[in-house]
């Protein structure tokens, strides 16, 4: 299975969910959705808009693809399974700025996981062929927590 997680924000992720539809069925594996708010109803794929949990997802999964929020790095973490992050972006309006962007180019620097920026390059052959496993351990979790506090800085949050 294939499961894309789009997380909890209340701007929808319309982009990504409409490509992984359309190359849904020259996909090998089944894929199931978690569409958030997100409107567009998957023709091709198995899709719900929230579950009380999605570890059991995660357990079954082949593949995760995921938004660039802490999801990522949590799953990074708990799992040993391939990852491919696909940041929400500003400029489609998926997101208030662009701060999934640089989360995600980071963690891509860190550990090595799969960014991807422009869907279209989510192929069926990148999907079906893709087995990557990349996690956080002692040094590169170091390396996060540092580069969170000196972002969370920047914020000059009271």
């Amino acid at each position: 299975m294939i499961f894309i997680t789009i997380g909890n924000h209340n701007q929808e992720f319309t982009r990504l969910i409409k490509r992984i539809d359309g190359i849904a069925k020259e996909l090998k594996d089944k894929v199931v959705i978690q569409k958030g708010l997100t409107k567009y109803k998957p023709k091709n794929c198995e899709s719900f808009d929230f579950a009380p949990e999605i570890d059991s997802y995660y357990e079954k999964a082949r593949l995760v693809i995921s938004h660039g929020g802490s999801s990522p790095w949590e799953f990074l973490y708990k799992y040993k399974k391939p990852l491919i992050i696909v940041p929400r972006q500003y400029k489609f309006d998926e997101h208030i700025n662009d701060h999934q962007v640089e989360f995600s180019k980071n963690l891509e620097k860190k550990t090595g996981v799969k960014v991807i920026l422009d869907v279209k390059e989510l192929t069926p052959e990148l999907l079906n062929d893709y087995e990557k496993v990349v996690g956080i351990d002692g040094e590169n979790l170091k390396g996060l927590q540092e580069y969170l506090k000196n972002y969370l800085r920047t914020l000059n949050l009271k």
